[in-house]
């Protein structure tokens, strides 16, 4: 009677375990099936994605020559710059609300903070690339003009991570910030693959999905466990949270899940609010999510880079990041089947209407009960069982 038992409750964990096998299977082939089309519909040659929540890679996708090499992540660079100045912070060699003329003598203003730098927030742009060469450097600090006051407004500036990656460099004694980053971030991380071109802080990253997976996850678990990392729980703290304008949609090394949209800022609808996102102009997406615990990554790229590459797919990365979470995702009841251009019943569509229109409410800053919002996930739940 007991081997019976006993072969009856085997029987049973072998069926659930090829229940839940043939479900993982499923549901990789529904995303590589929305991934191909994306990949037509976007003109993309090369997209390497990754899904990873809680520590484990759940899905990767990889198509097109050179997909699985080192690619060029453009403006994601800056997060990683934005970490080397935290690791500054807590060393004591710098504040966040240092002048930046303090270590840089020929910036042109004595009001700008560091943190106006990583935040776009200065007021100064130039037209001139940044060079630390004699001559250049006087060239490029001298030409630079005012546009608005410190702190007025947000515009984006990328020479600005040049000027950081500077100081970076004169604060650590090193010559290239290439080389403070390798030590301080890529060794440790164990990102092999990932390396910075000279002297840049604003770009030139080269990297792959999973290196970009253990840099995210790195932030995630200091931020979530409060153990020493690559920096202080403290210091993710800072680069998580905005410190700015609510406008602005900033912190001082990502943007945050808004209403806007561009630079980064196309996160999915399935994405927590407390979801931080950078994007590369180069056509990649760099998402940690706090609030779910995972990180999504998109690089997408051609052989020849084309200056309209990123505006062609910066609105597809929140309709890729939202399959990968829908199906690879923690969810409470089975993942309904994505079905391109399928009538969806009336009951279904009022119900996540209603949903819809309380997150919204709530995004507003109204008082919306956490309990009404559970409600309606567990009849849309009932509704997509049937």
């Amino acid at each position: 009677m007991e081997k019976t038992a006993l072969r009856f409750v085997v029987a049973l964990a072998i069926g659930a375990f090829s229940g839940a096998a043939l479900a993982a299977a499923d549901a990789k082939e529904r995303a590589d099936a929305f991934m191909r089309n994306e990949m037509r519909t976007g003109k993309f040659e090369m997209l390497s994605v990754a899904y990873e929540q809680h520590g484990e890679t759940r899905y990767t996708f990889v198509e097109g020559q050179g997909a699985d090499q080192p690619m060029h992540v453009a403006s994601i660079t800056k997060t990683v710059t934005a970490v080397l100045l935290m690791q500054l912070a807590e060393e004591g060699k710098l504040c966040l609300n240092d002048y930046v003329k303090k270590y840089i003598p020929l910036f042109p203003t004595n009001n700008v903070t560091i943190l106006n730098l990583m935040t776009h927030t200065s007021g100064w742009r130039n037209r001139f690339g940044h060079s630390k060469k004699p001559g250049e450097a006087e060239k490029f600090y001298g030409t630079m003009f005012k546009e608005f006051e410190v702190g007025e407004k947000f515009r984006y500036m990328s020479q600005g991570y040049d000027i950081l990656a500077e100081i970076i460099e004169n604060l650590t004694g090193v010559d290239d910030v290439a080389d403070v980053a390798k030590s301080r971030i890529f060794e440790p991380l164990g990102m092999k693959d990932t390396n910075f071109a000279p002297h840049q802080g604003q770009a030139g990253m080269n990297t792959t999905a999973a290196d970009l997976v253990k840099f995210g996850r790195a932030l995630l678990d200091i931020y979530h466990t409060r153990k020493v990392g690559i920096l202080l729980p403290e210091s993710v703290d800072t680069l998580f949270h905005p410190v700015l304008k609510p406008e602005f949609s900033r912190t001082p090394g990502f943007f945050k899940k808004s209403g806007a949209t561009g630079f980064g800022q196309y996160f999915s609808d399935l994405n927590s609010f407390d979801a931080l996102s950078h994007s590369g102009a180069t056509g990649c997406n760099f998402l940690i999510d706090p609030g779910r615990d995972a990180v999504e990554v998109i690089l997408t790229g051609t052989r020849e880079w084309k200056n309209d590459l990123f505006r062609s797919c910066d609105g597809n990365f929140s309709r890729m990041n939202a399959v990968m979470m829908a199906c690879f995702g923690d969810h409470v009841a089975p993942v309904r089947p994505i079905a391109v251009g399928s009538a969806k019943p009336d009951q279904r569509r009022a119900k996540e209407r209603e949903l819809q229109a309380l997150l919204s409410r709530r995004a507003a800053g109204e008082d919306v009960r956490e309990a009404e919002i559970d409600r309606l996930n567990r009849e849309l739940a009932m509704i997509n069982a049937r």
